[in-house]
């Protein structure tokens, strides 16, 4: 909740159009009556931040709808903030020093807001601890008397105003990364960064005011509209004692001197059209009136230091950050007699990336200056003289966090509920069918995990399955004797040869070593035995196609990872399935060799079933059938990026490659120290030539020159390794070589492992793996490429093991690099689309709770290219024999319409079955009926009555016996 009581409002989309649209979605939604909160949660919860955001403020329903139809129509409105800024924010609190002040600034604030009124206290008390009086009487009392206040009453009242609106602006949330003070905002600056406490700042304050206190008749400031050399020149052409106090911008300046001197420049300046206004200032601070006072400042000054911080303190005084070896009393002199160059602490700012200012003031007296040093940077003000103080901190609030992509959003709701009902995301209209060129790619990230959960298998079909076993090439065991004999005991199957089956089970080899190098060795020498041949022996008839492995998969409450051979085989195996559009690949991952019938009986009950990938485990209901389930994160991780000593030392493999580039560049613009990059070539690419990086000539599958680069630059260890290195061989199984596969594999596999074992860490070390969803989902001709990021997996799963935060991040499309343009078209045509690599990078260095999946899509056509499991709540099963019932159930799932939507006297194009659908539904056909017609009729103009009549032509064989 925001101060003024309302509730931020989030609508975030990837095009403004669609921000409208959501708007008037929810608008209409809001006849419903549900509560604000309600609403912001429910957006929090099923919508993906993206570029496009509007924060609307609403109190209640009626200003949301109001504001709602705003945003749908285009129209300003004063609780709507807009941004379409793509980049994190770094915040910087700005702390202004005296003339803008006035007695009960405070009163409002400190009656309205809990987190003001409670460091007010505080302040209150350490001032009074101090010996000083309470600043509240300055701050909060009647403002209607004409008291003449203390120089000590004045400034601990400014400063304890500041301390707490910065305090507020941490309650809502937004917390500084910079601070930056101007004068007597020095002292609230250090204090709000934690290079003082409170009671030094209290002290500090104290002093300098009681300092000032003798220097306070017959002096007076002027604010100038001009630089300081034209300043300079009119302090020349004036009688009387001036001098350059403060420089706040090129075209802001303010003068000290004698009263009668200062009004004198005042008309001179006016006469000439130079915008000049008096400041409330009776002391001539920042001049060398000062010099004489150092030692009776330094006596009034704690006997302290300065304070070690996350966030630098930027000063005025210098115009540069403030070391915290910096000595306590000589600072606080500078800050006193100093020229004031606040043009150079906001440059200073600008420099370290600050590009959000908030001024810490009861009203703005920096912001015209901050606009001049850093004009691309929002700029937000925490009061104003003439608006309620709530209001203006709540606009600001809401123009922060529309602006900053890190806001935690999180943090300013209280209710964790969805509404049920509530509008789904509106999404762009494109165009699905033949196009000349890839479809547009769509700009939002998926963010997901795998996990694998209890499957309950639907009714098997009343065909009668002809399964065949067969052995793939390599080491047996006796896994596929003992399903063969289970086959020729299940009720639902009928043993038969390979060339007659409907149903072929191919066990995968007895491949059961950890060691993933070892394994790539087998797998490479069984590739050349024709490993892969297996899916050309099938005969006509064949449906589905398992393979059946042992410990390829880690599901939760398994001791070990996964066998990497056997995890590959998994991989291949659907890669295979891409080229054969007929046969469904499905994989099934048992728990050891030593089976029983019962076990046995269970794998032949899940491979009758519905589902692709099907793991067998004892739980504690006894046997039972996982199924491996995409999750999509419904709230972002925290970065580990800001940890600290994590980008102490950076080693990135295949530095030179394009993964390698983006991800050196990402963590060079975060602050990273030192980056190493391994890469063959050992060549810096023009790229990176403006970062401070360093490029090491390394082959990582070498031992003797990885030992050797490590002696040489590893120093104490790494931080944060990324393992980027990639080659890649794309070929159909027939085609795909032992080199291919050795080749593939050499760099991802070998070289993660030898870098593992030979590269020192940091006991606190961070590994990421750029892996690929190819591993997960395959993809035609990456078999290789598709078993190496499967083994990528198993090895980061093994390092885990070994106590390394390692987390292998399996990427989507990267866009050009391993692939060429022409792949990148063709994979893009079934729907994952190249990532915005420095969003992909972003995601992937978050605390993740599993390997995350990270890509982008359009995610309609992508499950089709997936091959997706079955809807949990799947059309109505057909009635055997139904012809018409199951080509109507099954064009309803491809379709995801109603069935009484389905014109069956309509082409198949004309309903919305293109090419990549029609593939979707053939398989399904095939998988029901056991028949299926040739794709190109499908696409040829058939209608649903010809496809019925096209799969009654040909009778389904062998069905069970009552």
């Amino acid at each position: 909740m925001l101060p003024d009581g309302r509730t931020p409002v989030l609508l975030t989309a990837h095009t403004e159009g669609l921000i409208a649209e959501d708007a008037r979605r929810i608008g209409r939604f809001l006849q419903r009556g549900p509560r604000v909160d309600e609403v912001a949660a429910t957006l929090l919860r099923i919508r993906r931040r993206s570029r496009h955001r509007v924060v609307v403020r609403a109190a209640d329903v009626h200003e949301l709808t109001d504001a709602l139809r705003a945003v749908a129509d285009g129209d300003e409105h004063a609780l709507v903030t807009r941004s379409s800024d793509a980049d994190a924010r770094r915040c910087t609190f700005v702390f202004p020093g005296q003339g803008n002040q006035w007695p009960s600034m405070g009163a409002e604030a400190y009656r309205l807001l809990d987190a003001y009124r409670a460091e007010a206290d505080a302040c209150s008390a350490a001032f009074v601890a101090a010996g000083a009086p309470s600043p509240l009487t300055y701050l909060v009392g009647d403002a209607g008397g004409a008291e003449d206040w203390s120089q000590v009453a004045a400034q601990s009242a400014q400063f304890t105003h500041a301390a707490g609106l910065a305090a507020v602006w941490r309650d809502c949330g937004v917390t500084p990364e910079l601070t930056v003070g101007h004068s007597l905002g020095e002292v609230a600056a250090a204090y709000a960064a934690g290079a003082i406490t409170r009671a030094d700042a209290a002290a500090v304050v104290i002093a300098r005011a009681t300092v000032l206190e003798s220097l306070s008749e017959g002096y007076g400031m002027v604010v100038l509209g001009v630089g300081p050399d034209e300043a300079q020149s009119l302090i020349e052409s004036i009688p009387g004692w001036l001098e350059l106090a403060v420089v706040n911008a090129d075209s802001s300046v303010a003068v000290s001197g004698e009263r009668d001197a200062v009004a004198e420049l005042l008309a001179a300046a006016t006469a000439r059209g130079i915008f000049a206004r008096a400041v409330t200032m009776a002391f001539p601070a920042h001049t060398s009136l000062l010099d004489g006072l150092r030692d009776e400042l330094s006596g009034r000054l704690p006997r302290s230091r300065f304070r070690e911080t996350d966030i630098p303190f930027i000063g005025s005084a210098t115009g540069a950050a403030v070391d915290h070896r910096t000595d306590f009393a000589d600072y606080w002199f500078a800050n006193l007699r100093n020229t004031v160059r606040f043009d150079r602490a906001a440059a200073s700012a600008v420099q370290r990336g600050a590009d959000v200012f908030i001024e810490m003031s009861a009203h703005p007296a920096l912001l015209f200056a901050l606009g001049q040093s850093a004009d691309d940077a929002l700029t937000v003000g925490s009061g104003r003289r003439d608006a309620p103080i709530v209001d203006t901190l709540s606009a600001g609030v809401a123009a922060v966090a529309a602006h900053d992509t890190g806001f935690p959003w999180a943090e300013t709701v209280t209710t964790a509920a969805a509404l049920p009902g509530f509008p789904n995301t509106p999404m762009r209209e494109v165009h699905l069918w033949a196009l000349p060129q890839p479809l547009p790619p769509p700009p939002l990230l998926t963010i997901a995990t795998h996990q694998w959960e209890p499957h309950r298998p639907g009714t098997p079909g009343l065909a009668l399955r002809r399964t065949a076993v067969v052995d793939l090439a390599g080491p047996r065991s006796d896994v596929s004797d003992l399903l063969r004999d289970a086959v020729a005991r299940h009720r639902g199957m009928q043993s038969a040869s390979a060339s007659e089956a409907d149903l072929v089970l191919a066990v995968a080899p007895a491949l059961d070593g950890c060691d993933a190098v070892q394994a790539v060795a087998e797998l490479t020498e069984l590739i050349g035995a024709d490993l892969l041949g297996y899916a050309d022996t099938v005969g006509p008839d064949c449906r589905d196609v398992w393979l059946i492995t042992v410990a390829a998969e880690q599901l939760d409450g398994d001791p070990a990872a996964p066998l990497p051979a056997q995890a590959a085989m998994a991989a291949m195996h659907r890669s295979i399935g891409f080229e054969y559009p007929d046969l469904t690949f499905r994989h099934l991952d048992l728990p050891s060799r030593t089976i029983d019938e019962g076990t046995a009986a269970a794998a032949l009950d899940a491979a009758l079933g519905d589902a692709d990938e099907l793991a067998l485990r004892e739980s504690d209901a006894g046997l039972t059938i996982f199924t491996r389930v995409e999750h999509e994160a419904v709230s972002m991780p925290e970065s580990w990026v800001t940890d600290p000593g994590v980008l102490d030392s950076v080693v990135i493999t295949g530095g030179s490659g394009t993964v390698g580039q983006h991800y050196a560049r990402h963590l060079a613009d975060r602050g990273a120290r030192r980056i190493l990059l391994l890469s063959r070539s050992g060549v810096i690419p023009d790229a990176l030539a403006d970062l401070p990086v360093h490029a090491v000539r390394c082959d990582i599958t070498e031992p003797a020159q990885l030992a050797a680069a490590a002696a040489e630059f590893a120093g104490d260890g790494a931080s944060l390794v990324i393992h980027a290195a990639a080659t890649a061989r794309f070929a159909d199984h027939r085609d795909l070589t032992d080199a291919d596969f050795l080749g593939t594999t050499a760099a991802k596999i070998s070289g993660l492992a030898r870098f593992a074992e030979l590269w020192p860490l940091r006991a606190d070390a961070r590994m990421v793996v750029c892996s690929s969803v190819s591993g997960l989902w395959g993809g035609r001709g990456h078999a290789a490429y598709a078993a190496a990021n499967r083994m990528l997996d198993v090895l980061a799963a093994q390092l885990r093991g070994a106590g390394i935060r390692c987390c292998a991040v399996r990427f989507g499309l990267f866009g050009t690099g391993i692939v060429d343009d022409e792949a990148v078209a063709k994979i893009g045509r079934s729907g994952l689309v190249p990532l915005e690599p420095d969003a992909a990078i972003e995601a992937s260095l978050l605390d993740h709770p599993a390997d995350p999946v990270i890509y982008s899509a359009d995610q309609s056509r992508l499950q089709v290219f997936r091959a997706a499991p079955v809807p949990e709540s799947p059309a109505p099963a057909a009635a055997a024999g139904d012809t018409t019932a199951v080509v109507l159930a099954e064009l309803t799932a491809v379709l995801g319409i109603d069935s009484a939507d389905v014109d069956l006297a309509a082409s198949l194009l004309d309903i919305g079955v293109d090419s990549l659908l029609a593939l979707d539904l053939r398989k399904r056909l095939r998988r029901a009926t056991g028949r299926s017609v040739p794709l190109a009729a499908m696409l040829g103009g058939m209608t649903g009555t010809e496809l019925i009549a096209g799969l009654d032509d040909t009778p389904q064989r062998n069905e069970i016996p009552a």
